[in-house]
């Protein structure tokens, strides 16, 4: 992948992990937030739609004590003067919206009542439990009640035909054989009737059925829900159960008529009616989810007959999630867009460079070190950019640098070279002719008389073609024209006895000689006489140059460059040094910088012949006035070798 792509990779996936943790995070925490926020709400409506059930049998209550306590009608009871006491009651039934009014005598006895007029008085055995704690205490008494179906009808058969309902099957409901309900849910209360010296005369009994009433469900969904709706439906739904099935409530079937009969999930029935306890959560109410609460209702003696229920639609809550996590998903990917820009550009800027630098850098590595790039900013990129450029300069004044040396290491070789094959040639036509006269020389010397001068122009002709003879040989040494004879031997071994050969003369000159030798060099193949007259060669002129005495000092190590192993002879004197100018000629046949007749400049010449010889290198480093140091580097034989 390329350097932009990484960039606009790496940028697009952190906003990619940024906006999908956010997304899930936020998704998370607005849904529990939701969820928390609906049932929060369905607690507070349940205890609302509590409180209008205990206030609806209260209102019974309340209209039966205040009944009582009017003294002309505790009179009337107390007289049998039934025409006050159903015009009375009458009005009652009315007003409170009774669906059963009626009065007892002190025994029990039903003397009227208000919801059937017509009927003949006689003993009623549901009013019994009501009537008689009314009668036996002399207080009130109310709660809810089941009333059996075929005791309702002997009250008001059209009340037992609303209170029989037929139980309907709906999905996800608990599973039930019954049928039909063969009892009804009452709201029942029943208040004494005190006469007017105290005594108590009789009682009132008042019901309300709830089966098929749906006035108490109404009233809470106008009141707590206000009627509101979401894609035509109502958000809120009350129920009132008799046990597991809906006598009254406003949630709707499919049709749109209210869902009478349907029963409630296992789930809830267990929790509630089993348990005793409320139960809040989302449920399958008839044909939809809803966000539900549920707290059973109790009978007179405290047993769970019945639930209230409350609830909202769960898909309200479920679209304003999914909107608002798509809201999530548009921004995040919005964001993705924004930063697939923004990375483009960033990228763009940073790899453009980057790209320039890598061409240029290509062209320098080819050897065009002319290439320069502009820089434009002075951030990193345009650091690096800037030390590109000196980079490349430098590379290029070395390469300059480099070509020259190596020219002139080249002119040199040439002309060594040269001087090589044209000293060989030289040698040749002249050591034949230099050995003939030296041959006669000595024979016209043995026959010359001692002391005659005829004797010493002899002795000097040999002199002179004694030294000829010595050049020539040195000339041929230096065009390799001998052969070396290589063995394995000990560098430190061959330095030590060249140094013992000119010690005399560093003595006669006071120069100090030191030799620090490595102990643990390791064996070179090489010609030791030829090694050693090197060593002479260098260790002569050294002494030659500190003509008022010094030090010489004599080194050998092992040296590592680029993983080559060479063995290094380093001989430093504190002599009178060489000019720089002559540092490119110091090792030309012939040339030298000593006083006529105290050199033949070929002394350095031969050494590097011999030291090429050997797959050699020898270097010169010299500073007027301070000294020279000869550096002769020879390879270190291979562990195979001999």
């Amino acid at each position: 992948m390329t350097l932009r792509g990484r960039i606009m990779a790496s940028m697009l996936s952190v906003v990619a992990i940024s906006g999908g943790v956010s997304t899930v995070v936020g998704g998370y925490l607005l849904q529990w937030h939701l969820g928390q926020e609906a049932r929060n709400r369905v607690r507070q409506d349940l205890n609302a739609a509590q409180a209008f059930y205990r206030q609806r049998l209260e209102t019974v209550e309340a209209a039966l004590r205040y009944t009582a306590l009017g003294e002309r009608f505790s009179q009337a009871v107390a007289d049998g003067d039934l025409a006050y006491v159903a015009g009375r009651l009458q009005a009652v039934r009315r007003s409170a919206g009774l669906d059963l009014l009626s009065v007892a005598d002190r025994s029990g006895r039903v003397i009227y009542r208000a919801h059937r007029p017509d009927a003949s008085a006689a003993p009623t055995a549901v009013d019994h439990p009501l009537v008689d704690v009314a009668l036996s205490t002399g207080k009130p008494a109310s709660g809810t009640v089941l009333i059996p179906v075929a005791a309702l009808a002997r009250e008001q058969p059209s009340l037992a035909e609303r209170a029989s309902i037929r139980i309907l099957a709906t999905p996800r409901a608990r599973a039930n054989d019954a049928t039909q309900l063969d009892a009804a849910m009452v709201l029942a209360a029943a208040t004494p009737v005190h006469a007017p010296g105290g005594a108590v005369a009789g009682a009132l009994c008042a019901r309300i059925v709830l089966n098929g009433n749906d006035d108490l469900v109404d009233q809470v969904q106008n009141t707590v829900f206000r009627e509101e709706r979401y894609q035509g439906r109502l958000i809120g739904t009350a129920t009132v159960f008799q046990d597991d099935v809906r006598v009254c409530t406003n949630v709707l079937r499919a049709d749109g008529s209210r869902a009478i009969g349907s029963r409630v999930s296992e789930e809830v029935y267990h929790h509630v009616l089993r348990e005793g306890r409320i139960w809040i959560g989302p449920a399958w109410v008839v044909n939809a989810w809803y966000i539900s609460a549920y707290a059973p209702i109790r009978d007179f003696h405290g047993k769970a007959v019945g639930m209230l229920y409350v609830g909202v639609l769960g898909q309200k809550y479920r679209d304003l999630t999914i909107r608002t996590l798509t809201i999530f998903v548009l921004v995040t990917l919005a964001g993705l867009l924004v930063a697939g820009f923004a990375a483009w550009a960033l990228a763009d800027s940073v790899s453009r460079p980057v790209r320039r630098l890598a061409a240029a850098a290509a062209a320098v590595a080819e050897g065009d070190f002319s290439r320069t790039l502009p820089i434009g900013s002075s951030d990193a990129i345009g650091s690096l950019t800037h030390t590109f450029n000196r980079m490349a300069a430098s590379l290029k004044e070395r390469d300059e640098q480099l070509h020259e040396r190596t020219r002139l290491q080249l002119t040199r070789s040439e002309r060594l070279a040269s001087i090589g094959r044209l000293a060989a040639g030289v040698a040749h036509e002249i050591n034949n002719p230099l050995t003939g006269v030296l041959t006669f020389s000595h024979l016209l010397l043995e026959d010359a008389p001692d002391g005659s001068a005829q004797r010493k122009d002899i002795e000097t002709i040999i002199e002179a073609t004694t030294r000829c003879r010595d050049i020539v040989r040195g000339l041929l040494n230096f065009a390799r024209q001998n052969e070396p004879q290589k063995t394995l031997s000990n560098l430190n071994d061959v330095v030590h006895k060249a140094t013992a050969l000119t010690r005399n003369q560093a003595s006669i000159h006071q120069v100090n000689v030191v030799e620090e030798m490595d102990p643990d060099l390791p064996p070179l193949i090489i010609d030791p006489n030829q090694i050693q007259e090197t060593t002479v060669n260098v260790v002569v002129n050294a002494i030659d140059a500190m003509p008022d005495g010094g030090d010489l000092v004599i080194r050998t190590r092992t040296v590592d460059d680029h993983g080559t192993q060479w063995a290094e002879l380093e001989i430093t004197d504190t002599g009178c040094g060489i000019r720089p100018e002559d540092l490119d000629h110091v090792f030309d046949p012939f040339f030298t910088t000593k006083r006529p007749g105290e050199g033949t400049g070929l002394g350095l010449a031969v050494s590097y012949g011999i030291v090429a010889e050997h797959g050699g290198r020898i270097d010169l480093a010299s500073q007027v006035g301070h000294g020279s140091t000869v550096r002769i580097r020879l390879p270190v034989a291979p562990k195979e070798a001999p």
